[in-house]
């Protein structure tokens, strides 16, 4: 297939240190960011199913535990759950050749895992690659692909592979490469109906249908499997969102106390906010949850040109334009009073710019 000439697409050119890094390394680790998605999931499948087919030693290492609705990615490709007990991790992360993070481009996002990578970087001759769509990356790794125009980083992964091929001259696209890049773009274009669902990424969802993927079994396992917990954290958040502000700004607090009383985890909390936007005069969306480790996760959603990522990144935070995320230092209380007054001042700025250019 000849990739289609819509909109920005990397040349062989641009992957070609990508490329190199990874013809010239042998054994691999491929992560990607704290409480992972379907997007950092498939695309670090797919990759490492490539790798595999060449020959390379490859290991998917993740700095926290792969969701339930995604558990059948690790039927395609072992995901091994990163901590400071795990020996066997350590020691992949100590004498591998090449690091790839997919899906994140700030270092901390690799969480328990960069202590480890920045040890080996300074011992040894570990290189560290970078593929991902979000915006304003950090400088820290030895090679980095990052490019915002991009729905998803499995459309770049997507990408990636058929400038491998046509460097290698050899097919590497499987039904399980396929299935796991259609997870990726799937997810992250919020079913392709996301801004970033170019013509590009339909033509490019369908060369994965027709390579193998199923879009119905793959929804199927992704959206419609939820467990008992999760079912009863979504209810018992639904009738705790509040509307504030004229209805502009949606807002749910998720405790720890809520977590254990329904029995679910940090990532049943990922299903939840996309009905906080459901609302059609909410401008934006905010969830925040309580951890177990006193720190405060918070999740923004937007419409618009009310680009949250600006906001995210006041916190050291940061994400697209319209879906970001940070993490607060300090207590659930504090977090949400800087962050509710925040918000209001960041919306008022937003409207106030608004009127001005019209």
């Amino acid at each position: 297939m000849i990739i289609p000439e819509y909109g920005r697409t990397l040349n062989a050119e641009e992957w070609s240190p990508v490329i190199d890094a990874l013809l010239e390394g042998q054994s691999f680790v491929l992560t990607t960011h704290e409480n992972s998605d379907g997007d950092g999931l498939g695309s670090e499948v797919a990759l490492a199913i490539v790798l595999r087919a060449l020959g390379k030693e490859v290991s998917i290492v993740n700095p926290t535990e792969v969701p339930p609705n995604y558990m059948f990615l690790k039927q395609l490709y072992p995901i091994t759950l990163f901590n400071n007990k795990s020996e066997e991790a350590i020691q992949e992360l100590a004498l591998c050749d090449v690091v790839v993070l997919l899906d994140a481009n700030l270092h901390d996002r690799m969480g328990s895992l960069w202590p480890h990578v920045i040890f080996s970087k300074e011992l040894g001759s570990l290189k560290l690659v970078c593929v991902d769509h979000h915006l304003e990356p950090d400088d820290f790794t030895d090679v980095m692909v990052c490019e915002s125009y991009a729905s998803s980083t499995g459309e770049l992964v997507y990408g990636l592979i058929y400038a491998l091929q046509a460097r290698l001259g050899r097919e590497l696209f499987t039904p399980e490469v396929a299935e796991a890049l259609y997870v990726a773009v799937m997810t992250d274009t919020g079913s392709f109906r996301f801004p970033k669902t170019t013509p590009y990424v339909y033509l490019l969802a369908g060369d994965l249908v027709s390579k193998g993927a199923d879009p119905a079994e793959i929804y199927d396992r992704i959206f419609n499997s939820l467990t008992t917990p999760a079912l009863k954290l979504l209810g018992a958040a639904l009738s705790a969102i509040s509307i504030l502000d004229n209805g502009e700004i949606s807002w749910l607090f998720i405790s720890q106390d809520m977590l254990k009383a329904t029995g679910s985890k940090l990532f049943d909390t990922d299903l939840i906010i996309r009905y906080l936007l459901s609302v059609p005069s909410v401008r934006i969306a905010v969830l925040i949850v309580e951890m177990q480790d006193g720190r405060t996760k918070a999740s923004f959603r937007s419409r618009g040109g009310i680009y949250v990522n600006q906001l995210a990144k006041k916190y050291g935070g940061g994400g697209h334009m319209n879906a970001a995320g940070c993490l607060f230092q300090f207590s659930s209380d504090k977090a949400q009073k800087v962050l509710l007054d925040d918000l209001r001042e960041f919306l008022k700025n937003n409207n106030e710019t608004k009127s001005l250019s019209s």
